[in-house]
């Protein structure tokens, strides 16, 4: 008896040896993959390494303010250093050419194909006079000799993780568009294919302000009596006044006079009254 319980004891305490082996091993290669940059896209991870647990999941497919996406405003200055280590800042404003922005890892392989078409930005299509920047974290969280082996020197190269967290940027590949002229972030997301991003960079510099000269001023938010207000000031002003009958519909031929859609939802009915006094 006494020496089954030795033995036994024994066999505890070698596996209780394996098990924490194999978990000091398992953390060394995690860590191993991180500094390779494996996993590096998720700019909300605080300083000291800890994961921001409500970090957004990545964009959707666009270059506009959609759900999701951090949403479009002044555009930082783009401050860190070169993948050989000198200073250096790019600023994206007081220009009048617009600046495309490729937040990219060494250790993402959905970038490799960006990293190479960025840095050949004529063969893009892209609009003319766009400069592009790429920027990737820095050299705390890349491998500076990763990135200097993707890096042409045809386009800057800044490693900062400020830039990241400024820009808000979710995961990579992100892109962000940047009107030089207003200051402004016009466009930003992601894309899955080097032809999809040319599309959308088109895309948003045709939506943007044309001709702009100057910074944009803030859009106003009206709630409560301010929106009310508002909306009756346009409605008097195409002559519509409190109690006109066009404010309370009661059929489908008061909504639509010159005749129904060819389906109306299901359970359309009488019309609430708009209000406008």
């Amino acid at each position: 008896m006494v020496a089954l319980v030795v033995v036994s004891t024994f066999v505890v305490l070698v596996l209780g040896v394996l098990v924490a082996g194999l978990l000091r091993s398992h953390a060394d290669i995690l860590r191993s993959l991180h500094e390779l940059g494996v996993g590096v896209g998720d700019p909300a991870t605080a300083v000291d390494g800890h994961r921001d647990s409500a970090a957004a999941p990545p964009a959707p497919v666009s270059m506009g303010p959609t759900a999701g996406t951090p949403q479009l405003g002044d555009a930082p200055t783009v401050a860190g250093v070169t993948p050989a280590g000198d200073a250096r800042a790019i600023a994206v404003t007081n220009s009048g050419r617009l600046t495309l922005l490729g937040f990219l890892s060494s250790g993402c392989a959905t970038c490799v194909a960006f990293w190479e078409a960025l840095q050949a930005p004529g063969a893009m299509d892209l609009p003319d006079g766009t400069r592009v920047v790429i920027v990737t974290k820095g050299p705390d969280r890349e491998v500076p000799a990763e990135v200097r082996a993707r890096a042409t020197g045809r386009v800057p190269v800044v490693m900062s993780t400020e830039a990241w967290l400024d820009y808000q940027v979710p995961g990579s590949p992100f892109f962000v568009l940047v009107d030089g002229a207003t200051g402004r972030k016009v466009g930003q997301g992601v894309a899955s294919t080097v032809p999809q991003l040319s599309e959308l960079v088109r895309r948003a510099e045709h939506d943007r302000e044309p001709g702009a000269t100057r910074r944009r001023p803030e859009p106003v938010s009206l709630d409560g009596p301010a929106r009310e207000a508002a909306a009756d000031d346009v409605l008097r002003a195409a002559g519509i006044h409190p109690g006109d009958p066009s404010l309370y519909p009661s059929t489908l031929d008061d909504v639509f006079p010159f005749g129904q859609p060819a389906a109306a939802p299901p359970g359309v009915g009488g019309g609430l009254p708009v209000r406008a006094d």
